[in-house]
C-alpha cells in the first residue's frame, strides 16, 4: 500500500508540475509578445519623432512680439525679425494660399493690418492668432528659411 500512495503522490506531483510549467510557459510567451509589441511601439514612436524633429539650428527658441515685428530666436542662436504684414500675407494655410492669386488691379486680394494677439511658439515652430480671428502656422524650418531669405536679399 505504501507503493500505491508513494505512486499516486508521485503522479499528483508531476501533474501539478506540468500545469505550473504549462502556465509559465503561457505567461512567458504572453509577455515575450507583450515586450515584442512596446519595443514595436516604442521604435514607431522614436522614428515619428525623429522624422518630426526640426533640422539642427532651424527650430524655434522663443518668439515674441515687438512693434511691428515677431522676434524669433532660433536654436542656431540668430535673432530674426519679421513684420507682421510679411507673416500674415505669407500664412501657409490651404484658405490664404488659394487667395495668394493677384485681382485684376494687380493688388492683393486680402490686405490687413495684421497684428498678432497670441503668439505660441515651440521647437517646431510658432502658432499666431490673428486680430482678424485667422490662425497662421508656421513652421520652425519655413521661418528659419523665410528669416534667412529677408536677411539676404
Amino acid at each position: 500500500m505504501s507503493s500505491q500512495r508513494y505512486a499516486r503522490a508521485l503522479l499528483s506531483g508531476a501533474a501539478t508540475l506540468k500545469n505550473v510549467a504549462g502556465f509559465q510557459a503561457r505567461r512567458q510567451t504572453h509577455l515575450c509578445a507583450h515586450s515584442r509589441s512596446l519595443t514595436l511601439a516604442a521604435a514607431a514612436r522614436h522614428q515619428l519623432a525623429r522624422a518630426e524633429a526640426p533640422r539642427p539650428g532651424s527650430g524655434v527658441v522663443t518668439a515674441s512680439t515687438g512693434s511691428d515685428a515677431l522676434q524669433i530666436t532660433f536654436c542656431d542662436g540668430r535673432t530674426r525679425e519679421i513684420p507682421y504684414v510679411w507673416l500674415r500675407d505669407n500664412c501657409q494655410c490651404h484658405k490664404c494660399s488659394s487667395c495668394r492669386g493677384l485681382s485684376a488691379e494687380g493688388n492683393r486680394e486680402f490686405q490687413v493690418v495684421a497684428y498678432p494677439e497670441i503668439i505660441q511658439s515651440n521647437v517646431f515652430g510658432v502658432v499666431v492668432d490673428w486680430n482678424d480671428g485667422h490662425i497662421s502656422k508656421y513652421p520652425g524650418e519655413w521661418l528659419h528659411q523665410a528669416a534667412h531669405t529677408l536677411y539676404t536679399s
